[in-house]
Parts: structure tokens; sequence; C-alpha cells
């Protein structure tokens, strides 16, 4: 039986552990700090409002993560639960354990009118998941821009 929880101090190290593999997997088109994680495990601890963190567990133990991000759409017209990382061990994989932790999100999250997520192209397994319960493409063409810190005086800079 699938159980999810929400993640607790803890697990940090499970945590970092299980976001790592994902960043370093081909399901991601690269790596990422350390210092990300482990901010993100804060985050979640601070501001419910923003994120949600939460282990995926079956009766040999956790199995993967789920992480979600809050933000609201005018474009929707509500609540817009972002699937920002779903990850699971290899064993875990091919059990439909994606299909249910997507139920419980759409169930826990009953009032979003929107639950969107990003894959990179090459995920198709994953893609095609997301398909069979009714996510589709968006026309968008989405673009990004981070902010880096100097590594000498800490500050941000363009």
């Amino acid at each position: 039986m699938l159980t999810i929880r929400e993640i607790g101090k803890e697990d940090l190290q499970e945590y970092v552990a299980m976001a790592s593999a994902l960043y370093s997997s081909p399901a991601c088109m690269h790596e990422i700090s350390t210092k990300n994680f482990t901010d993100t495990f804060q985050e979640v601890f601070r501001s419910k409002e923003r994120a949600g963190l939460f282990l995926i567990e079956d009766e040999t133990g956790t199995v993967g993560y789920v992480l979600l991000a809050f933000t609201w759409s005018a474009e929707a017209g509500g609540l817009t639960v972002w699937i920002e990382e779903l990850y699971f061990k290899e064993q875990a994989r091919g059990k439909g354990y994606g299909s249910q932790v997507f139920a419980w999100i759409e169930d826990t999250y009953s009032q979003a009118k929107r639950f969107r997520l990003e894959a990179a192209r090459s995920n198709e397994r994953a893609i095609a998941l997301y398909e069979r319960l009714g996510y589709e493409e968006l026309p968008y063409y989405q673009m990004i821009k981070d902010r880096k810190e100097n590594s000498q005086t800490g500050q941000k800079e363009e």
C-alpha cells in the first residue's frame, strides 16, 4: 500500500540523496547544487503556502518523493499546483505508483484550478503517463532568467 506523508526534519539526508539522483538522471537537463536541495527543504518548513514536500512510501520504506509549488493563475482563475519534482527509486518504477501519486495530489488539492508540470522531452515514459492522466502540452514557449550570485561578494548579479 502506498503512503504519502509530509517530509519531516529527520528526512533531510534521504531527500537530498533522492533529489541528487533525480538531477543527475536523464529526466533533468542539468545537475544542481546540494545547497538548492537544503534550501528547498528549509523552505517547506518555513511556509506551507509556497511549497510542499512529501515522501512516498510502500511496505519496503521510502520509494520516492514529490515536490509541489503553489501559485495563483489569472489564466486558470485560481490556485495552480506545480508538480515541480516527482521521483521514484528504480525498484519502485513500473508499479503504478505515479498514477496513485497524481490521484492523491488532485484529491488533496481539490480546490486547485490547474495542475501543471514540465518534463524533459526525452522522458517519454513519464510523458506517456502524464498524457494518460489528462495532461496536455502547453503551446507556450517558456523562458527563464536565473539570477546568479557573485561568489566573492555574495550579491545577486544579472
